[in-house]
C-alpha cells in the first residue's frame, strides 16, 4: 500500500504518509483491492484537494484495470479504458511526477500533434527555411513532444515513438532527417530522432516501476531463435546489396555453359597466375559469370573461404573483387575509398583536434601519436584509428602488426592470424605502416603487391565482408558500420553484425549485446560530425 501511494504523490513526506496508511487501516483498508472503494470524503481530511483528487482517480483506474482482467476474453470490448501503449491488456500508470493520465483509446498516435507552437523562435525560424536547428533547440523540442506524449500515454513504445519521428520527417525532411553530406538517406532516415524521444521518455521514467512496459515471459514450447534461419542470413548477408542472388543468366548461356567458362577459368589461372587477370578474356569471363559466382558464395551450407578460392581463384584479386563488389552493390570501392577516405578523413582529424577537451584517453593517444608523425600520417587511417578510438573498439580487432619483412608464408605460420579478416600492417606501428596483406580464416589472400596504398587495402578489407558474405566481427562492428555508412554511403535499415554477446568495453566480461537497426553510436557520431560541419565550414 505504501509503495502504490508513494508512486501516485512522489512529494508526500513520511509522517504524511504514516498518518495517511494509519487511517486509512483504521477506516477497514486491509489490501490494494480495497483502496478502490475509498471516497474523497475518506480523504479530505488527510490531503489536500488535488492530492485527494489524484489518488481517488488513480484508485479508479486501478480498480478498472482489475475488472478489465477477469473478464471473459470473449467479451467485447468498452469504447473507452485507462490508455494503452502497446496494444495489450496492461494498462499504464500515472508516473510519479505527472498527474494520471486521462482515460482515452489506445489509438493515440494516430490523433497526435507535435505542438509547434512551443518550440524556439528559432527552431521555428529554421523549419520555415528548410535548415538544421542547432543542437539546443532540437534537445527542447524533444522535451517539449515527451511532455505532450505523456499527457495521454506515460510510456509510448518504441514502435509510437516511431511514428511520431516519422510523422516530424516527413513534415520537416531538411530539418531533421538523418543525411549524408551527400543528402543520401542514412538507415531509415529518422533513427536519430527516435532514439531521442525514447531517451527521454525512460529518462522520466526512470523511477517510475508502475510506468513501465513487461514483456511477456516466453514459454518453453515458443521457437529458439537463437541460431538464425536461413531467411535471416539470407537477410543479413544481402544487406544493403541490389544484386545479392541474381536469377536472370546472360543471353543464350545456362548453368552449364557458365561451368565450362568457369573451368577455362581455372585453366588460365593455373597457366599464368594472377597475371591473367590484366587479359580482356578473363575480365570477360569473370563479368559473365558473375551469377555463377554468388550462387557459389550464397550456398547452404556456407563454403569454406579455402573452397571458394579454389573454385574462383581471380576474386581473390583486387581487381576482381572490386568488380564484383560493383556489381553486388552498384558501388565502386576503389574510387569510393579514394574519394571519401581522404577528404572525409581530413575533416574527420580536424574534427577531433578541435575538440580535443571533450575525448577520453584513447582518442587523445591517438592524436598524440598522429602529431609525433606529422605529416607523413596517411589521413584516411588516422581517421580509422580515431574512430576505433573513439567508439573504444581495439586496433587489432582490425589490424595485424607485423614486421616489415614479413612475408605471406611467414605471416600464416609464425603469426597467429584470427579467423575474421585483418589488414596485416607492416612496419614499426600501426599508423607508420606502409605496406598491407590481408588476411581471413588465418591465411594471406591479398598481398602486399595487390595492395598498392591504405586506401586500396581498405577498399579491398571492406570488399571482402559484403563480396563473401562475411559479417561484421563484433569487437569491430561500429567502426565498420561507420565506415560503410559514412564512407562508402551504404545506408540499409538492419545490420550487419548479428551476435547476440560481446564483451563488455568496461568490464572485459562477456555481455548481451544489443542489437538495433542502425548502431546509435555512430547515428550519434555523424550526427554531431555534420552538426559540426555545418557550424565550421
Amino acid at each position: 500500500m505504501e509503495a502504490v501511494i508513494r508512486g501516485v504523490l512522489p512529494m508526500l513526506d513520511d509522517d504524511q504518509l504514516n498518518h495517511l496508511i494509519s487511517e486509512l487501516t483504521r477506516i477497514g483498508v486491509k489490501t490494494d483491492d480495497d483502496l478502490q472503494y475509498l471516497t474523497s470524503d475518506d480523504l479530505k481530511d488527510l490531503l489536500s484537494p488535488i492530492d485527494c483528487r489524484k489518488l481517488i482517480h488513480f484508485f479508479k483506474i486501478r480498480g478498472n484495470e482489475n475488472i478489465l482482467a477477469t473478464q471473459p476474453s470473449n467479451r467485447p470490448n468498452s469504447s473507452t479504458f485507462p490508455v494503452q501503449c502497446h496494444g495489450s491488456s496492461q494498462v499504464t500508470n500515472p508516473s510519479p511526477i505527472s498527474t494520471p493520465v486521462p482515460v482515452q483509446s489506445a489509438a493515440w498516435v494516430s490523433d497526435f500533434q507535435i505542438p509547434w507552437g512551443k518550440m524556439t523562435p528559432n527552431l521555428r525560424t529554421c523549419l520555415a527555411q528548410g535548415k538544421r536547428p542547432e543542437p539546443s533547440d532540437r534537445r527542447h523540442m524533444v522535451r517539449v513532444i515527451v511532455d505532450s506524449i505523456r499527457e495521454v500515454c506515460l510510456n509510448p513504445t518504441k514502435r509510437q515513438c516511431s511514428e511520431v519521428a516519422q510523422s516530424i520527417i516527413h513534415k520537416y525532411p531538411n530539418s531533421f532527417s538523418d543525411k549524408t553530406e551527400e543528402g543520401e538517406l542514412i538507415g531509415c532516415g529518422y533513427y536519430s530522432l527516435l532514439c531521442q524521444l525514447k531517451t527521454r521518455v525512460e529518462h522520466l521514467n526512470r523511477n517510475n516501476t508502475m510506468a513501465r512496459l513487461r514483456k511477456p515471459k516466453r514459454t518453453g514450447d515458443e521457437v529458439d531463435d537463437s541460431q538464425p534461419s536461413t531467411s535471416k542470413s539470407a537477410k543479413l548477408d544481402s544487406y544493403g546489396c541490389v544484386n545479392w542472388n541474381p536469377t536472370e543468366l546472360p543471353e543464350r548461356e545456362t548453368f552449364d555453359s557458365l561451368e565450362i567458362k568457369r573451368q577455362e577459368i581455372l585453366s588460365l589461372f593455373s597457366q599464368e597466375g594472377p597475371r591473367a587477370g590484366e587479359r580482356s578474356k578473363v575480365q570477360e569471363l569473370m563479368k559473365m559469370t558473375f551469377i555463377a559466382q554468388r550462387h557459389s558464395i550464397n550456398a547452404s551450407p556456407p563454403p569454406s573461404i579455402s573452397d571458394l578460392q579454389a573454385r574462383w581463384p581471380f576474386l581473390f584479386t583486387k581487381r576482381f573483387l572490386c568488380a564484383h563488389f560493383k556489381e553486388l552493390t552498384g558501388i565502386d570501392p576503389d574510387i569510393r575509398f579514394k574519394d571519401s577516405l581522404c577528404t572525409k578523413g581530413e575533416r574527420i582529424l580536424c574534427f577531433f583536434k578541435n575538440l580535443q577537451s571533450r575525448w577520453g584517453k584513447e582518442v587523445r593517444a591517438v592524436l598524440k601519436d598522429i602529431d609525433r608523425e606529422g605529416r607523413d600520417v596517411d589521413p584516411g587511417l588516422a581517421a580509422v584509428l580515431l574512430m576505433m578510438a573513439h567508439f573504444k573498439e581495439k586496433e587489432e580487432s582490425l589490424f595485424f602488426l607485423a614486421d616489415v619483412t614479413t612475408t605471406p608464408s611467414d605471416a600464416e605460420t609464425r603469426l597467429s592470424l584470427p579467423s575474421t579478416p585483418r589488414l596485416i600492417m607492416l612496419g614499426d606501428s600501426v599508423l607508420h605502416s606502409k605496406k598491407w596483406m590481408l588476411s581471413i580464416e588465418g591465411k594471406v589472400l591479398f598481398p602486399e603487391t595487390d595492395l598498392p596504398d591504405f586506401s586500396s587495402a581498405f577498399a579491398v578489407l571492406f570488399g571482402c565482408y559484403y563480396v563473401l558474405n562475411i559479417e561484421y566481427q563484433v569487437e569491430a562492428a561500429t567502426t565498420l558500420e561507420f565506415i560503410q555508412r559514412f564512407i562508402v554511403r551504404i545506408n540499409p535499415d538492419n545490420s550487419k553484425c548479428s551476435s547476440k554477446f560481446q564483451v563488455s568495453k568496461r568490464s572485459g566480461k562477456m555481455v548481451q549485446r544489443k542489437n538495433s537497426g542502425l548502431n546509435p553510436h555512430v547515428s550519434s557520431f555523424i550526427k554531431e560530425f555534420l552538426d559540426f560541419s555545418w557550424q565550421n565550414y
